[in-house]
């Protein structure tokens, strides 16, 4: 079964994301785009665009190897596509890093305009942490 238009557009941002691939990244995402990542985490916030792409490529700097996806389901429901995954990575401290998601995204015209994040933030606090703080 061949993804949709939409479902394509998210399995590109997950890996653009999982490379840090900033370039791709910048190709995905509406230049409005909203992007919430929820909780109180260091990594919790609202970002833009000019956000999201510093996020990616502070995420290329953060781990050896960027992060494995493993997408455990991918809905789509008219413009909302729901994508639930768990990420596997080794920080340039050598700590692993492996996290479970969901990503909200919302589609117009073919990019990104809204994506919201879902994660285990004390997780991100424990892990993460100490790396940003550093």
């Amino acid at each position: 079964m061949v993804d949709s238009p939409n479902k394509q557009l998210a399995r590109a941002f997950l890996n653009a994301l999982s490379k840090g691939d900033v370039d791709a990244m910048s190709k995905i995402i509406s230049p409005d785009i909203e992007a919430v990542a929820t909780g109180t985490s260091v990594l919790s916030a609202q970002r833009d665009y000019a956000a999201v792409l510093e996020a990616v490529a502070s995420l290329k700097q953060a781990t050896k190897d960027g992060i494995a996806v493993d997408i455990v389901s991918l809905t789509e429901e008219e413009d909302r596509i729901v994508c639930e995954w768990k990420g596997s990575s080794e920080l340039v401290t050598g700590t692993p890093y492996n996290n479970e998601y969901v990503f909200i995204f919302y589609v117009k015209d073919g990019k990104v305009r809204r994506m919201t994040e879902y994660m285990d933030t004390k997780l991100a606090d424990d892990v993460m942490g100490p790396l940003l703080a550093g």
